[in-house]
């Protein structure tokens, strides 16, 4: 996840005024402005390609699939290929075949998917190293689908450990592992340890990893999720000033996007933004 990235997988904003009407059902803020996610979606976009990433584009015909601009939830991509997800959302299920055509387009074979009642997204995946990957038990991610991902890994993944993540504010809102961790390097990582699983806080303490913590009054503003570029370079959403002179005193390069409605009104920061299609290590 701090591997220079190099593709990805991203859908544009599609909805129109019929579609927006139930944004509260969606878990919403305020009702989308669809005009301005557009400018800021196009915006992140170019802001990636600037950076040396390919970017590739879901096709995808149902508009009314408000939170598909978030193509890291439905599939995870391995060394070997990817592994189609089953979305714990009910609202986002079918998500999932459409980013598996995309994948399969760009020459990624599928490995296998999480079938039947089982649920994983990927918001709940943290590839803690190439041999490593933590897993969040949420209101999302059931045990069956992390049950099953370590099935799909065994044989070139040595670790699949999966953590508790807390209620908060129950099954409605969205917590998943990665708003609570994002790795910048192999030796720093931007947590929020308050509602962070001791586990994960255990672990990254035994391999050496500084953390540094994300704010209060910057949690919700997705000021802990960060889209890694390379090591200790990533994308954030503006305006979390004091998470950002957190980590540029550590060295990190932060290069800013305005996210208010693709991230904030939605609650998913950048990582969510993109499929991860390759990354160099």
């Amino acid at each position: 996840m701090i591997a220079p990235l190099k593709k990805i997988l991203v859908r544009v904003p599609a909805e129109e005024n019929e579609h927006i009407k139930d944004w509260r059902e969606w878990g919403y803020l305020h009702r989308p402005d669809i005009e301005l996610a557009r400018e800021e979606h196009a915006k992140f976009v170019e802001t990636l390609k600037s950076e040396g990433v390919s970017v590739a584009l879901v096709e995808d015909p149902h508009k009314e699939r408000l939170d598909a601009i978030f193509t890291s939830d439905p599939a995870l991509i391995t060394d070997r290929g990817a592994l189609i997800l089953r979305m714990g959302k009910e609202l986002r299920r079918g998500e999932e075949e459409t980013l598996a055509e995309s994948i399969t387009n760009l020459g990624v074979p599928i490995l296998g998917r999480i079938q039947g009642d089982r649920t994983l997204e990927g918001g709940d995946i943290l590839w803690l190293d190439p041999q490593t990957v933590i897993v969040g038990r949420s209101y999302r991610s059931n045990d069956g689908g992390i049950e099953q991902l370590g099935l799909l890994l065994r044989g070139f993944v040595e670790n699949v450990w999966h953590v508790d993540l807390p209620h908060w504010h129950g099954p409605g809102e969205c917590l998943h592992l990665l708003s609570l961790i994002s790795l910048i390097d192999e030796d720093l990582a931007l947590v929020y340890p308050k509602l962070a699983p001791v586990f994960l806080l255990e672990t990254l303490r035994k391999r050496g990893v500084q953390m540094v913590e994300v704010p209060e009054t910057e949690f919700p503003t997705q000021g802990c999720n960060l889209l890694t570029l390379k090591p200790r370079k990533c994308l954030a959403v503006a305006g979390n000033n004091s998470t950002r002179k957190l980590l540029e005193k550590e060295g990190v390069d932060v290069i800013e996007f305005e996210g208010n409605e693709i991230c904030i009104n939605r609650s998913g920061g950048p990582s969510c933004l993109v499929c991860s299609v390759l990354r160099e290590y």
